[in-house]
């Protein structure tokens, strides 16, 4: 028997390829995981809209270290308010103690509710040697929703919890105004023949006071006077400055074991150094009986 090869003519189909198939379902896998990352973002955007709502503080004087605020608004509740300051040089920054002294937070609490407004303040300490208005940079940090479980509710990822926000605002400087301290104490009464410290008590004006000293004069024949820790002047008795606003007193002892009754005039030598050291003249009225 003889096998017969085909003809030549015949020739097989070719198998069909599904390439157009195949196409487009390569595009569409590869347009959904295109669009992946975009639907993400969409989810985790930020729309608490946090602003702040001051480009101004409050003035301060040369010299003056003051409480100042900043007040912030947003469209949606966040939590977790954590506020943090950076100025110039030779200006010092504070924060309230409540919070370990690091950063600070709102007034109310930290939590800042959707459409209404509340501040952060923080201590600023202006050099004597600062005349013009200078600019501090004011960063806030947030949590935009509460506990993981409210993140996923919300389709936030643990990346995504936390928004930022970062304003420049202007701090006004000007002059000091009024006396750089005023001396609340101006009669002192002992009895004749003690030996004891007398407090003298003075208030600083609107700008700080560094080496804030008090010393008698001339003394009166059978008075003496002595300074704490055998020094030649009087300190205030919570550091060596006076700030501002804020009332300390300067201890002296009188010796008056040697001096008859009666009403005299002490006269004082008050120091200080502010944008220079500067010295001036003060009395206290001395009672013995």
């Amino acid at each position: 028997m003889r096998i017969l090869s085909p003809a030549p003519w015949r020739r097989s189909a070719p198998a069909r390829r599904p390439g157009g198939l195949v196409a487009v379902l390569l595009g569409a896998v590869l347009g959904a995981t295109l669009l992946l990352p975009a639907a993400t973002a969409q989810a985790d955007q930020d729309k608490s809209n946090v602003r702040a709502t001051t480009t101004s503080t409050a003035p301060l004087a040369s010299g003056e270290s003051a409480w100042v605020a900043v007040s912030w608004t947003a469209d949606q509740t966040v939590h977790d308010w954590s506020t943090t300051v950076t100025a110039p040089a030779g200006v010092a920054v504070a924060y309230p103690t409540t919070r370990g002294g690091g950063d600070t937070s709102l007034y109310g609490s930290a939590t800042l509710v959707g459409a209404t407004t509340d501040f952060t303040a923080f201590r600023l300490a202006v050099p004597h040697a600062q005349r013009t208005s200078f600019p501090v940079t004011v960063t806030s940090t947030y949590s935009r929703c509460g506990d993981n479980g409210q993140c996923k509710d919300q389709g936030i990822g643990n990346d995504g919890r936390t928004g930022s926000v970062t304003v420049t605002v202007t701090v006004p400087v000007g002059p000091a105004a009024g006396p750089p301290f005023t001396q609340d104490t101006t009669r002192v009464s002992i009895t004749a023949g003690s030996d004891g410290f007398q407090q003298l008590s003075f208030t600083g004006g609107q700008a700080d006071l560094a080496d804030f000293r008090v010393q008698v004069g001339a003394l009166p024949a059978g008075l003496e006077v002595a300074y704490p820790g055998g020094r030649t002047a009087s300190s205030p008795a919570g550091g060596s400055g006076l700030p501002g606003r804020r009332t300390d007193q300067v201890g002296l002892r009188l010796v008056a074991t040697g001096l008859a009754p009666g009403t005299y005039t002490l006269p004082l030598s008050i120091s200080w150094t502010a944008a220079h050291p500067t010295t001036t003249n003060g009395t206290v009225t001395l009672v013995v009986n």
